[in-house]
C-alpha cells in the first residue's frame, strides 16, 4: 500500500475501533474532528517512515492502542 489519502485511513480508523470495542479494549468517544486528526497524523507517520511493506492493519491498531494510552487526556473514555 504506497499511497494512503485521510479519507481511506479515517474509514480504517472507525473499523478498527469497531473490532476493539469487540474484543473489550478501552477507546474513548471520538468526534470526526478527531478522528480526522489521527488520521492526518497516521498518514504523515506511515511516510516518514516509509515501510510500505508493513502490514497496514497491524501498524494501525498499534497506532492507535499507543494514542489512546499515551494522549489519553485529550479523550473522554466510557466507564
Amino acid at each position: 500500500m504506497r499511497y494512503l489519502t485521510n479519507d481511506y485511513v479515517q474509514g480504517e480508523i472507525i473499523n478498527t475501533i469497531s473490532l476493539m470495542q469487540q474484543n473489550k479494549e478501552s477507546v474513548p468517544i471520538l468526534e470526526n474532528i478527531q478522528i480526522d486528526n489521527i488520521a492526518e497524523r497516521f498518514v504523515f507517520q506511515w511516510k516518514e517512515v516509509g515501510d510500505y511493506e508493513a502490514d497496514f492493519e497491524r501498524t494501525l491498531l498499534e497506532f492507535l492502542r499507543d494514542e489512546f494510552i499515551y494522549n489519553k487526556i485529550n479523550y473522554t473514555f466510557n466507564g
